[in-house]
């Protein structure tokens, strides 16, 4: 990475502007070596000097840091992304509610699960079921039965 950096140090020396893509592989290369301190330090960074980031760079950060198990980080890159207009998919949706179920955070699942539904997403089988089993886990039968509801109504049977 040391390397990568000063090829970038060396760029803006010369006057160039590095292009989004060089952002986000030098972003991807720190969270690969799980350097999440200096990329989030970097990212922070870009963000001071206004450089445009790209939905890659925050879903880059939010994987990262559900890798790590820090739903809390995930979950506000999450809500940047989306405050920034990023268009949000299933598989955005998915790496933060596999995490925070994983963790038990079954009150911001549901948050989540209603952004996901409040952007027309539609739900898929793996996702409800990752939910179901948390929702069970805790013994939020409540939220079970609503999900198992809002399942059926989209066409997705339960196992």
């Amino acid at each position: 990475m040391r390397k990568a950096f000063q090829l970038h140090n060396e760029m803006l020396r010369h006057n160039l502007q590095p292009s989004p893509a060089t952002y986000n592989i030098l972003l991807n290369g720190l969270c690969v070596n799980r350097d999440l301190t200096d990329a989030d330090r970097f990212f922070s960074s870009l963000q001071d000097q206004n450089i445009r980031l790209t939905k890659v760079a925050y879903t880059t950060l939010i994987k990262a840091h559900c890798v790590k198990g820090d739903a809390c980080k995930a979950d506000v890159l999450f809500r940047q992304m989306v405050e920034k207009g990023f268009e949000i998919s299933i598989t955005d949706y998915s790496a933060v509610i596999n995490r925070l179920c994983k963790k038990n955070l079954t009150i911001k699942v549901k948050v989540f699960l209603h952004m996901l539904l409040s952007d027309g997403i539609s739900l898929d089988q793996e996702i409800c079921f990752v939910m179901l089993n948390a929702f069970r886990r805790v013994g939020d039968l409540t939220s079970e039965f609503e999900l198992l509801v809002k399942m059926i109504k989209c066409g997705l049977l339960p196992a």
